[in-house]
């Protein structure tokens, strides 16, 4: 009889374990690199528990890169973040973006073990307040600005030893820990900025026909430079003021004159990427000659503007403008001025 008992407990232990390896190996997928990834957190979770996880290990290599809002970035290990990463993380894959890499698509959407010993990038704000963090090697994004913790199990509560006969109930295991508040970096969206830029002036006149016989018109292209300011209300709109002035001109017809602008334009643009925009203008400008030819002029002016973020503060930026002509009667007249220019802008975020 004992002997059958034995046969029936080590049978109970069988399965039991056999169950746990199967539940966790269901729905499991591997990647070509041997990553693997679970159908389900709780899956995954049992797996860190377990001892059973093998643990994401990246493949390629990617500097870390500010974004909007993030002051500086320096490594540190996953576990260090916050005791509820004491077990790791079990973190959703997700595909590429902004520039930077997720997991493979085999395990995108999957439930993935991370080690507490990973290294990681946290990136942190002005005020040195971790606000996003990434895979260390390569730079690789989590699903959210920090990954998902593996719940910490608690530790059983010890009975308390009192001399009386009458028996002790246990306290109840406390809840389980819940993972902290994600934060969210803030996006600066309206702000105050200068610029200047510098490229070459393309100016055109239209000469009269001399005894009947008409005459072509005459261009000539100098250095020039335009300086500005403006304000960024939100992603979409803007408004900036500028000056422009450049070199003097030469024409075949002997006439010398030099050119200078003062101006108002709106801006109306969109990102190309997590730095590039690019955004059109549009408005008016007082456009002067130092010749007696029409004198000065109010003419509509026309663009395109293109910038790329180095830092949070500083840009490449690039214009093209076209001063559009005027009507006018007179034999000698001035016709379309043009600026192409390259330069910084400086945002006061």
């Amino acid at each position: 009889m004992s002997f059958a008992l034995h046969r029936v407990a080590l049978a109970a232990a069988l399965f039991t374990v056999s169950s746990v390896a199967a539940a966790q190996t269901a729905g499991m997928t591997t990647d070509r690199d041997g990553n693997t990834g679970y159908a389900t957190p709780e899956a995954c979770d049992a797996a860190i528990q377990s001892g059973a996880a093998k643990f994401y290990k990246p493949q390629t290599k990617q500097k870390p890169k500010l974004r909007a809002g993030e002051a500086s970035v320096s490594p540190m290990l996953l576990k260090d973040l916050s005791p509820t990463y004491a077990k790791g993380a079990c973190d959703k894959g997700v595909a590429t973006a902004r520039g930077r890499g997720g997991v493979s698509k085999a395990l995108q959407g999957k439930w993935i073990p991370f080690s507490p010993n990973m290294e990681v990038n946290a990136y942190k704000d002005a005020s040195g307040k971790i606000v996003r963090v990434t895979m260390r090697q390569c730079d690789n994004h989590f699903s959210d600005l920090l990954p998902r913790p593996t719940p910490v199990a608690a530790p059983a509560p010890v009975p308390a030893v009192v001399p009386a006969p009458a028996p002790v109930a246990a306290a109840p295991a406390p809840a389980p820990v819940a993972p902290a508040p994600v934060p969210k970096a803030a996006e600066v969206v309206a702000f105050p900025y200068v610029f200047g830029t510098v490229g070459a002036q393309r100016d055109l006149i239209g000469n009269g026909p001399i005894d009947g016989i008409a005459q072509h018109n005459d261009h000539d292209t100098k250095p020039a430079l335009q300086l500005g300011a403006g304000y960024q209300f939100n992603k979409l709109w803007g408004a900036e003021a500028f000056a422009q002035f450049g070199s003097g001109h030469n024409f075949e017809n002997g006439l010398e004159s030099k050119v200078s602008a003062l101006g108002l334009r709106g801006t109306a643009g969109t990102d190309l990427g997590e730095a590039t925009r690019l955004f059109g203008k549009a408005g008016v400008a007082r456009v002067k000659h130092s010749d007696a030819v029409e004198g000065t002029q109010t003419r509509p002016t026309l663009g395109l503007g293109l910038t790329h973020a180095f830092t949070k503060n500083l840009s490449l930026r690039s214009d093209f403008d076209v001063f559009l002509k005027k009507s006018s009667d007179e034999a000698r007249s001035w016709k379309e001025l043009m600026y192409l220019g390259v330069g910084v802008q400086y945002n006061f975020k």
